[in-house]
This record gives structure tokens, C-alpha cells and sequence, in this order.
């Protein structure tokens, strides 16, 4: 049989036969066990399977190193390549610099992404030992984050560079030092290092791993050969005549990415037999002459962008190698063809294609393989038109190095960078002749008037444009030709993201271990590939689930038919309600530790929403458990559905009671007709997608009598061990739910995580097999709840200085087709929807919706940031009515200290005036709104804003879920394992809980561990969300030492402080060594009522935004933030969680949609690729962040600290949704527009542009 070989980690591998399907990334974790190449979304989109791969270049005499998606390499085309993983970089005991700082500098959080940006990072340094700053930020653009907010990666990566000289780069912008510009007396007594990246010793590359000398003396065979898999039959030539001969009969010719791709997504079976380019020689070529540039159709997007980039003119090659630069990501330029861009876009009349219409504005001529062998050369347009990709096969592409002119490209998507393409323009202008084309799906469109006109003329005017260039008028074509007017007068102007400037001041500490800024223990293990997630943990003789979904938003199942999906060889059969031994509804029946929630584990006769899952295969390998899937037939009877949520609203369609909060309508009236004005308004909120880059996992592990040993994602280990007892119709003590770590959570990890294990645990029982659920990112999005949208109404009244005398709210919230934690969530918005105001006579009015869509649920600031919105609306109603600032009147409005809430309870320990008054000054808020005021008044099309906006958060929150429990005990050798009943998912509790127990002990960090979150330790714990973890478990991890010592200290005592002598000799004395404790949150203690929180988190933030009004896209200038966390356990982490929800809450706000079709039910967002979270490209170009630390922390019991991960957020989104306003509120007024805008979240490039339109 035909083999391929190729070297991982510098260890050869032959592999005889290789299944065409087989793609790298299951090769590599499931093969070779090299799982630290992690699967976020199985798109090439999110980058955390990103791989380097190496290859010799004989012309250059060296390597040259490429970082791919893993997960779209089919195997059989690393034949003959250095594959490095993660854990071929570097290990704990080895470890690689990149790792190191990364590890060291705090630059990850929940770990799963970091493997990911370690190898993009890896391949760049590989190539450039010595990497600029504009390298080192297209290097990781297509690696996504959802924890960190990116600053503190970009910053441990920029330390390569010797551009970086420190946080301004050194001065180099010629506006002295970021330290200097705001500082002030205040900011004595800060530290403003997490960590100095001058300690680490310069990078050496001579240190790396060398090419393997077997690839280079390799001789390969000259014959062609056959790869023969389940269903692919794929023939591997060597040269062209090969080709020839072999091409006859095929139903593909590939080159390896996008037919596979689509392939593994065809809903049917299939045989098929295909041919690859992939090792053709002819069509592997670059050559180069006096006249021209051919580039062979097999190489890659980026060589054939580095290729014109040398050998055209300067002025043109420069572009392109810009342009292609916006295509895609690195990973899938680095591994795709131009030829399969092009012919992938030729074939479709709706897609546009950046490579495409470059290849017409350079006048490409393309070397054409036909049905009967001849080689003819076709022009580009021709290919196209003529459709001759259906019968001839693309060698090379043929450019003229004679083509000189400025190139102008333009691409439009629905965010700035790395998007897919909605509308490209591209023109070379010449002296005498130009070719400009337009990109509006399938083959570019020539402007040839416009080509005339702009020869002809030399006035720029959009009208003429318009009328020399036939387009329709809309805002694509209107910025395109207004650019493209621009680039003719100006030149090229182009601005690259430049360096990310940072600040991160807090208070040092005299403690040895809480306070200080100690990186994660676990950092390393990640960093290195080492650290486990639950789909990396191996199991003997398991199935996987493939998962079957609803296709309809409202039907009775009348049939499930899973025949042809059995007939498939490996897979063990099929299960849904029936299989079932307990209660197919568990939510209803353990309520105490949550909410009432009516969620089915499988459709029982009915289904509610698109992706409700009906059914699941088992089969014995991922793939083919989600082939399997895709083939069983459902059949429905299809109910009138309410996909739409005005429409649910509209017909009173309700999950459960209407909610009412406060004053009673009566007295609410009677505060308006006492008021100076009544203003009335309506709010509408988008949801929001969790995008933990980990999907919902779980592995199920059935063991002797009935028991099971669940390995699950879960934020809530006991709960998830509640809902598969009553699932499985057995005791909860014979269930032990394990959680060592989540890749991300977010709230989307309570009630999803524990359906997925329920599902695991009913196949687990049938099979007698161990059972991984593992969602692909598209499941994941269409199974899972996300944040409820939100339609809202208010009326305020108001004296005549803009203060609020009463205010009633009605709000609709999306739940969608089950309960999940829609009441809850309503409930929250409700008691706190004062926030930081006083507002007089309030009354809150929640319904909560139900529709034929997602049934969402938990996520980070439950309601809260859906309050804040809706008061972000009302004060910049009042500003404008009363003629105000929208900063002064939220002022005029604060509640402060010793202030009720209006639910009545009292503000304990609060520096929200603190905050308020420290972020103004420290980021010099009122110098800066005047000359943005200034700036603006001579900006026509670009805006700039600044806004400000604050949070208060009180913790931790009363009811059942205010108390932790830890577990403590000491080994003979003294060292120390503990364990808690939080879990850990990337939020540091696990880190900031060794602190809190090293300090307590007074023992060195290093000799305590934690190990997994497990029932079989701590049970009947509490959910882990709501950013009071740390002071619950703290406080159980407190009276677990204080308990230990208690009766250790007397023999500590006698042995002078001996601390292994005396943990032996307590041994000896029969004196307990381990204990577990609760943790109670005291309230009575510090003068604080059972329904009151003991302390708020507060802060503050100002945002500076600017605004492109042609294309609608924004970047965010400059962000000041100051916190009041206490004493913070750990600024690092700290910090890291205000700079990660800050961008959370960006992307709430600008670029994050939820949408569904109202004819089909189809979430629109339904692949990864659709839904856009922010990149590292969207970071605050200048990001400080301010742990105030002012000692109102009496109600803070663990160490003074107070908790962090919710409220950035909610300031986040507040204040830059207000700064993008700001932007859009000048354009109108200075257009004529008076219309008040209120809040419409989220302002996407499209909303943008509607709302500056002139109608």
C-alpha cells in the first residue's frame, strides 16, 4: 500500500495508508496523543489547533516554517514536512521562550487558546528571530481569545521585538512616556509591573530544533500513488503527464482545503474517487523571467502573494502582499491555494473573492489544462464567463511584470479584519490605461467608464463617479468610489494597528503570598500542551456522540428513522426519550440548587427549536458518530411557530409569571405628575453567544453497580452530579462528577454542560462503554442557550436639572423554548436595575419570552449588562432633553454610600464616588471631549467619542449560593493538597485560592496543590459564577486552615517552627491532618441585613472611540479603567479579568449578533466563521487599568478582597456603546437629524451606517 512520510517533533513517521478524510489535527491527538492541539471550532477560524509546519527550499537553501489549521490539513499533504506541535516546542522542563513568557506575563487564562497563539507566534520567530511589531500582530490576528482581552499576549510577544522598548514602545511616537502623561501625586504607592520582560534572556534561535536531515535525504518515489479511504479513493501524482493520465474519471480534482472541507460536511454518503494537484511538480513552479511571473495553481495563497510581492513592481507588489494580508487568516493563506479560491468563487454567483478580483485587475492569464490534454492560455475574465473551470484544470497564472500603476484594493465585511468578503473594488491606474474592477459575487464586474474617466480626468467628484462607473448607489459603492476619489488625491494612505500601549497600576502588597501578582501555577502546563481538558482525557474502548437536531422550530415527531445511519460500519446504535431510565426532564426536580427549569435531555414527541436535540449516535470515532447523524430521518407534523420575538411578545407568550419589582403603578404616576418633564423611550438589546473556545464535553465512564464517573465541563460539578442521578434514576452518591478544568465557561457551562453529560451517561449505561459528548463549534451554537436579547420600554420623570424623581421599566426578555434561566435572569434585571442610580419611585416590570428558538440561559453578568444598557439610554435621553452633558447628569443621579437601593437595601462599602471622580482625573476626561469636539468639527467622515460610565456589583450575593466549601489535608512529607468546590475556568480561583492557603498556613506555594473539582471530595456546592467564588471558597479555605492549625499550632510551637518535623509527629499523636470546612459569608457581624451584600465592587471607566462613517467600522482609541477591588488576592489576575470582560463587553455591543430566520428557525450565526467575537486587532490601542484600592473593604472577609470577573463588564459595554453614540449622535446633528437614537445594541458596521444615513 502506498505510504506517507513525514517527521513530528523531530521523530520520523511512516504511515502506509492514509485515509483522504483524516485530517491532521485527529491524527495528531488521536494517533500520536499529542492533544495539545486543541479543536475550538473545526473551521480554521478560531486558530487553537494552529500547527507549524516546515519545509526545505532549495533555491533559498533553508526552512521555511508556516503555521496551518491542523484542523483543516488532510494528512496526506504533510508528506515529506516537519510537523511541530506545542509540545514539541518546549515543555515544563524545557521550556521554549515563547512559552515562558506567556507563562510568566500572565498572557492566558483558561489555557485553551494559548497552545494556538504559541505556534503562530513559533513559525513567525522561526522565519524572523528578530520580528517587528506589525509582523508580530499579523502573526496571531486569526488566533482568537475569549478570557484574556488579548493585551497582556500581545505584550509577552512584543518583548521579541526590538521595536517593543517597553510599554510606548520607547518613546518612539515621539510623545514621551505613557507612564508620564497622566501621573500624578495619586499614583504614589502603585506598582505599574506585573512583570518586566527585560529580566528574560534574549531569544537565541540557534536553540531550536533543527530540520530533520531524514526529510532532506529523503528520495521519494517518481510513481504516482493511490490513497484508499472509507469513502474517498484518492490518486497522488508526481508530475504532469501522471496527471493527464489519471485525471479521467474523477470526481474531484483537489488541492486539499476547501473540497475536503465542504466534503465533511455533506448531509449524505458517498463513494467517490479524486485527484490532487497536491504533489504535481509542474503545478508546484514559481518561475521568473524578464517579462513575467508564473505561479504554480498547488501553491499557496501567501506564496503567491510573497511571489508578486518581489517580482512586481514595487508600488503594485506591496498591495497585494497588504491585500492578501486582510485575507482570511494567516493559517488558511499559509495552506489554501489560489486556484481553489478562485474556482470555489468562479463556481458561485454569490460569493466575492479577494484573490479573484486581484488576479482580473492585475490581468492575469491562466495556463489551462483541457479535457483532451492541450495546454492553452485563457485570460482571466475568459475562465470565468465561460465557465472553463468545469472541463480544464488551472497550471499556472501568468502575470506581467511590465503592469505599473497604483494599486488601490478595497475589501468590505462585516467587521474590519478577517472577515469574509461582502464587497471588493480593485484598480490599477496607469498613466495612460487603468482596469478597475468591482467584486459583487461570482466574476468581478469591469468598470470600464470608470477606467475611461479616471484616464481622461483629473477631478474626483462622487457624482461623476457614480455616472463614469454605472454602480448602484449604496453605502459599499459610496465608500468604495469615495476611497477610491481619496487614494487618486492623496496617495495611498494606510495605517497598520501599531503597537498596543498599557498601563496596569496596583497597590503592592506586604504579604507573602495573597496580594502579589504570582503567575497561574497552572500557566505552564497549558502553555506547553501539558494541562488536560475533558476531550483530551483518554478512554479505552469509547464511543462518541454525533448528535441529532431539530430541524424545525415547532413539530410533533411523528418518526425517528436511523436505519441507514446503523448500516455504517462502526457505529453502535442510536438513542433518544426511550432510553431514558429516569426523568427525561431532571431541571424540575432539584430545583433547591437551581431554577425550575423544564429543559428536555432528548425531545419527547415534540420539538420546540432548531437544534433541540431529538437524538444521538454512537459511533467509534467523532467523524463518523457526526456522519452517522447527518443520515437519520426525522419526520414532523410542523405547529405554527414564534420564532420571531416582537411576535411572541406581541401574542403574550410567557415562560411562567410576569415578574414585578418596587413601587406599585400608582405611585409611580403620582412621581411623574410631580415631575418638571416625562420622557418615554424603548430599548432593544441583542444577545450574545458565550464563545468559550472549549464546546460543551463531557466524558462518561460507567463502573460496577450503576456507578459512573463523569468527566464533564461543568461550572457546577454537584448540580451536574443531581441532574445525571435523576436522569439515570439512581442515588447521587453513585455518581462522581470530576471538573479539573473548563476551556472557558462564562455561564454557559451550568444547565448546557449537564444535558450533554446526561446524554453521555444514558448511552454509557446502554453500551456498558465509556461515552465522550463532544459539540462541534456549529452544534455548540445550535444547541446552547446564549444571553437573552432584550426589547424594553421606560418612563421617567425628571426635575428640571435631569434628576429622576420616578421611572417605570417593562422589560421583554428572549428566553426561548424552555425555562433554562429566564426567571432568573429576569429577576436580577429587576431587583437590580438601579444600578448606581438613585431613582426616586421606581417599578420594574420583567417578562420573560418564550419563542421557538435557543433556550438561553446563563451568562457573564446575568442580566445586569441589559439593565446597564437600558440605563445607558435613559441618561443620554435626560442629557439631551435638559441640555447637559449625558456624564453629568449620570453624576447628578449616582447613589452613593450609605443610599438605598430601591429594593431597600443598604450600599455597604462602596467607592463608586471614589471611582467616578479618579477615573476623570486620571484620564483627563474634559481636556480630551474638547478636542474631540474640536476634531469633529472638521471631520466629516471619520468621528471620534468619549464616554464614561461606572458599576456597582454587590457581593457576594444573599441566598443559598453564599457559601464555599474546601477540603484541606497535609502529607506525612508536609506537603499540602486542597481541594474546593468551585471549579476552575480561567478565572484564577484555583491560583488565588493557593495564595489564600499559603498565607494562611504560612507555607511556601510551591508545597500546596489543587487538585480536580470532584463529588467524591466536596459535594452539594454551589454553582461557580457570579464573581463571589473567591470570597465563598476563600472563606471554607480559611476555616480549613485556621482548623488545621488549631491543632497543629502547639506542636509547630515545640519543634521552633519545624514544620515536617511537626506534621510527623502529629502523625504519631493521632492529631487530624486533613479537614473540610464551609464557608459562611458573615453579615450580622459587620451590620449588614441577610438580604443585603456585605461590600460592592465598583469602578469606573472612560472610553475614547473613533468611528469610520462610510463603512460603520470602529477602533477603540483609548480605555481608562479604575477598579475598587479591596486588596486584591492577585492584581495579575485581577487585571486580567477587568481586561478580558472589557472586551466581552465590546463585542456585546459592536460586532456579536444574534439572529435567526423567521421562516426557517435557523440561527443565522451558525458556524464559527458567522459569528464574530472582538481580535486582537479590536484591543484599546491605549488600555490602563487602575486597581484603586481605597480600604472600604470592611464586608470583604477573605484578606480584604473583593470579586471582579462581572463588573468590568457591565462598564464595558455601557460606556463604549455611549462613545459609539457620541460618534453617531454628532454625525446626525451636524447632518440636520434631531431624532434621538436610544439604545439599539449591538451597533455593527451595518447598524452604524443605517443610522448615519441621510433618508
Amino acid at each position: 500500500m502506498p505510504g506517507i512520510f513525514f517527521n513530528v517533533n523531530g521523530k520520523d513517521v511512516s504511515e502506509e495508508n492514509v485515509d483522504p478524510e483524516l485530517t491532521l489535527a485527529y491524527y495528531l491527538r488521536n494517533k500520536l496523543g499529542l492533544r495539545g492541539t486543541k479543536l475550538g471550532c473545526e473551521e480554521g477560524v478560531c486558530g487553537s489547533c494552529t500547527v507549524v509546519l516546515g519545509t526545505w527550499d532549495d533555491e533559498e537553501n533553508k526552512a521555511v516554517y508556516r503555521a496551518v489549521n491542523a484542523c483543516l490539513v488532510p494528512l496526506f499533504h504533510v508528506h515529506q514536512t516537519f510537523v511541530i506541535t506545542v509540545e514539541g516546542v518546549g515543555s515544563r522542563e524545557k521550556i521554549h521562550p515563547i512559552q515562558d513568557r506567556m507563562a510568566r506575563g500572565h498572557a492566558l487564562q483558561c489555557g485553551f487558546c494559548s497552545p494556538g497563539f504559541v505556534m503562530s507566534a513559533y513559525a513567525l520567530l522561526r522565519n524572523h528571530p528578530d520580528p517587528s511589531i506589525d509582523q508580530i500582530n499579523a502573526a496571531i490576528r486569526a488566533n482568537l481569545c475569549r478570557c484574556t482581552g488579548y493585551r497582556p499576549i500581545l505584550e509577552a510577544l512584543y518583548s521579541f521585538s526590538p521595536e517593543s522598548g517597553g510599554c510606548c514602545g520607547g518613546n518612539k511616537n515621539g510623545g514621551g512616556c505613557c507612564k508620564d502623561k497622566s501621573s500624578s501625586s495619586e499614583d504614589e504607592g502603585y506598582d505599574d509591573k506585573l512583570l518586566s520582560f527585560n529580566d528574560f534572556p534574549k531569544y537565541d534561535p540557534t536553540q531550536e530544533i533543527i530540520f530533520p536531515p531524514s526529510l532532506r535525504t529523503y528520495v521519494d518515489s517518481e510513481d504516482q500513488s493511490i490513497l484508499e479511504g472509507s469513502r474517498i479513493e484518492l490518486t497522488l501524482p508526481k508530475n504532469l503527464t501522471q496527471f493527464k493520465q489519471s485525471r479521467e474519471g474523477k470526481n474531484v480534482i483537489s488541492s486539499g482545503l476547501i473540497t475536503r472541507f465542504l466534503t465533511s460536511r455533506h448531509p449524505k454518503e458517498f463513494t467517490q474517487k479524486w485527484i490532487t494537484t497536491r504533489y504535481v511538480k509542474e503545478f508546484n513552479e514559481v518561475k521568473v523571467d524578464a517579462s513575467s511571473v508564473k505561479i504554480g495553481s498547488a501553491l499557496n495563497i501567501q506564496k503567491f502573494a510573497d511571489t508578486l510581492s518581489c517580482h512586481l513592481p514595487k508600488e503594485v507588489g506591496c498591495k497585494v502582499a497588504k491585500f492578501i494580508q486582510n485575507f482570511s487568516s494567516p493559517q488558511i493563506a499559509n495552506f489554501a491555494t489560489w486556484s481553489g479560491a478562485i474556482v470555489s468563487a468562479a463556481k458561485s454567483s454569490i460569493s466575492v473573492s479577494d484573490v479573484l478580483i486581484l488576479l482580473n485587475v492585475l490581468d492575469a492569464k491562466l495556463s489551462l489544462l483541457t479535457e483532451s490534454g492541450e495546454l492553452i492560455e485563457v485570460e482571466i475574465e475568459k475562465f470565468v464567463e465561460q465557465k472553463l473551470f468545469e472541463t480544464g484544470t488551472i497550471v499556472y497564472a501568468k502575470f506581467s511584470k511590465s503592469d505599473r500603476g497604483k494599486l488601490f484594493c478595497l475589501k468590505l465585511g462585516e467587521t474590519s479584519e478577517q472577515d469574509s468578503t461582502n464587497f471588493n473594488f480593485a484598480a490599477l491606474v496607469g498613466n495612460k490605461s487603468s482596469r478597475i474592477f468591482v467584486g459583487l459575487g461570482g466574476q468581478p464586474k469591469r468598470l470600464t467608464g470608470l477606467e475611461s474617466y479616471v484616464n481622461k480626468e483629473k477631478s474626483y467628484n462622487l457624482d461623476d463617479f457614480y455616472r463614469a462607473s454605472n454602480l448602484e448607489k449604496n453605502h459599499h459603492s459610496s465608500t468604495a468610489l469615495t476611497r477610491f476619489a481619496s487614494f487618486l488625491k492623496n496617495g495611498n494612505i494606510e495605517e497598520n494597528q501599531g503597537k498596543v500601549n498599557y498601563l496596569q497600576y496596583f497597590k503592592p502588597t506586604t504579604n507573602e503570598s495573597a496580594g502579589r501578582p504570582i503567575a497561574n501555577y497552572f500557566n505552564e502546563r497549558a502553555i506547553t500542551g501539558e494541562a488536560l481538558y475533558v476531550n483530551d482525557i483518554p478512554a479505552h474502548n469509547a464511543v462518541h456522540l454525533g448528535f441529532v437536531l431539530s430541524t424545525l422550530p415547532n413539530a410533533e415527531v411523528l418518526n425517528v428513522d436511523f436505519s441507514e445511519a446503523l448500516k455504517l460500519e462502526g457505529v453502535a446504535g442510536y438513542f433518544g426519550v426511550s432510553d431514558v431510565p429516569g426523568n427525561n426532564i431532571p431541571g424540575l426536580q432539584i430545583a433547591n440548587m437551581n431554577f425550575p427549569d423544564d429543559t428536555t435531555i432528548f425531545a419527547d414527541k415534540k420539538v420546540e427549536a432548531v437544534g433541540q436535540v431529538i437524538g444521538v449516535i454512537a459511533a467509534n470515532d467523532v467523524p463518523l458518530a457526526r456522519r452517522a447523524a447527518k443520515l437519520v430521518k426525522v419526520e414532523y407534523k410542523e405547529l405554527k411557530s414564534l420564532v420571531d420575538f416582537e411576535e411572541a411578545r406581541d401574542a403574550e407568550s410567557y415562560l411562567g409569571d410576569v415578574q414585578h419589582y418596587g413601587k406599585d403603578e400608582k405611585t409611580v404616576n403620582e412621581s411623574f405628575e410631580k415631575s418638571s418633564k416625562v420622557l418615554e423611550g424603548e430599548v432593544s438589546i441583542g444577545g450574545q453567544e458565550h464563545y468559550y473556545l472549549e464546546t460543551q464535553s463531557s466524558l462518561v465512564i460507567p463502573g460496577e453497580g450503576d456507578e459512573l464517573v463523569v468527566h464533564c465541563a461543568t461550572q457546577g460539578t454537584s448540580f451536574t452530579q443531581l441532574m445525571v442521578a435523576e436522569a439515570m434514576k439512581i442515588p447521587a452518591h453513585k455518581v462522581i462528577v470530576k471538573t479539573k478544568r473548563l476551556g472557558g465557561g462564562f455561564g454557559g457551562k451550568v444547565n448546557n454542560a449537564s444535558w450533554i453529560a446526561c446524554m453521555c451517561a444514558v448511552v454509557a449505561r446502554k453500551l456498558n462503554r465509556p461515552v465522550y459528548g463532544f459539540l462541534s463549534r456549529a452544534d455548540d451554537l445550535a444547541i446552547t442557550g446564549k444571553r437573552h436579547g432584550v426589547y424594553a420600554k421606560y418612563k421617567v420623570g425628571i426635575d428640571s436639572e435631569g434628576k429622576i424623581e420616578g421611572i417605570h421599566y417593562q422589560a421583554w426578555l428572549n428566553g426561548g423554548w424552555s425555562k433554562d434561566h429566564s426567571e432568573g435572569v429576569t429577576m436580577v434585571m429587576g431587583i437590580l436595575v438601579d444600578g448606581v442610580y438613585k431613582m426616586g419611585n421606581l417599578r420594574f416590570d420583567g417578562y420573560p419570552v418564550k419563542t421557538n428558538s435557543n433556550s438561553n440561559t446563563a451568562l457573564r453578568g446575568y442580566g445586569n449588562p441589559q439593565s446597564t444598557l437600558v440605563n445607558e439610554g435613559v441618561m443620554r435621553r435626560i442629557a439631551r432633553e435638559v441640555n447637559k452633558d449625558v456624564e453629568e447628569v449620570k453624576k447628578l443621579n449616582f447613589a452613593l454610600q450609605g443610599d438605598h437601593r430601591f429594593m431597600g437595601g443598604k450600599i455597604h462599602n462602596d467607592a463608586l464616588g471614589e471611582c467616578w471622580e479618579y477615573c476623570t482625573n486620571w484620564s483627563e476626561f474634559e481636556k480630551r471631549k474638547r478636542k474631540i469636539e474640536e476634531f469633529n468639527r472638521s471631520s466629516e467622515l471619520v468621528k471620534r467619542g468619549i464616554a464614561m460610565s461606572s458599576v456597582r456589583f454587590g457581593l457576594p450575593h444573599p441566598g443559598p449560593t453564599g457559601h464555599g466549601i474546601a477540603s484541606l489535608l497535609i502529607n506525612l512529607d508536609g506537603s499540602v493538597q486542597l481541594s474546593i468546590g468551585g471549579t476552575e475556568m480561567g478565572q484564577g480561583l484555583n491560583q488565588k485560592m493557593l495564595q489564600v492557603c499559603s498565607e494562611a498556613l504560612k507555607r511556601p506555594i510551591e508545597s500546596i496543590t489543587i487538585v480536580d473539582t470532584s463529588t467524591d471530595k466536596i459535594t452539594n456546592a454551589p454553582e461557580t459564577g457570579g464573581s463571589q467564588n473567591a470570597d465563598t471558597n476563600g472563606l471554607a479555605v480559611l476555616a480549613c486552615c485556621e482548623k488545621i492549625l488549631s491543632r497543629l499550632q502547639p506542636i509547630i510551637d515545640k519543634n521552633d517552627g519545624e514544620w515536617e518535623k511537626s506534621i510527623r509527629e502529629a502523625y504519631a499523636s493521632y492529631v487530624p491532618l486533613q479537614c473540610t470546612e464551609y464557608g459562611v459569608v458573615e453579615r450580622t457581624k459587620f451590620g449588614v441585613q441577610e438580604t443585603e451584600s456585605p461590600y460592592n465592587t465598583t469602578g469606573s471607566c472612560a472610553v475614547e472611540i473613533e468611528v469610520d462613517i462610510l463603512t460603520g467600522y470602529n477602533r477603540v482609541i483609548r480605555v481608562d479603567m479604575v477598579m475598587d477591588v479591596g486588596e486584591s488576592l492577585n492584581p495579575a489576575i485581577d487585571i486580567g479579568q477587568i481586561e478580558g470582560a472589557f472586551m466581552q463587553g465590546y463585542g456585546l455591543v459592536t460586532c456579536e449578533k444574534i439572529t435567526f430566520n423567521k421562516a426557517t428557525g435557523q440561527l443565522e450565526q451558525n458556524t464559527a466563521g458567522k459569528y464574530k467575537i472582538p481580535k486582537a486587532s479590536d484591543v484599546p490601542k491605549d488600555f490602563r487599568v487602575k486597581l484603586l484600592g481605597i480600604n472600604k473593604a470592611n464586608g470583604a472577609q477573605v484578606y480584604s478582597s473583593k470579586g471582579i470577573g462581572e463588573p468590568p463588564l457591565m462598564m464595558s459595554c455601557g460606556a463604549v456603546h455611549s462613545a459609539i453614540m457620541y460618534c453617531v449622535d454628532d454625525w446626525r446633528k451636524h447632518n440636520g437629524i434631531e431624532e434621538f437614537v436610544d439604545t439599539i445594541s449591538p451597533l455593527s458596521a451595518d447598524k452604524i451606517r443605517e443610522l448615519c444615513s441621510k433618508k
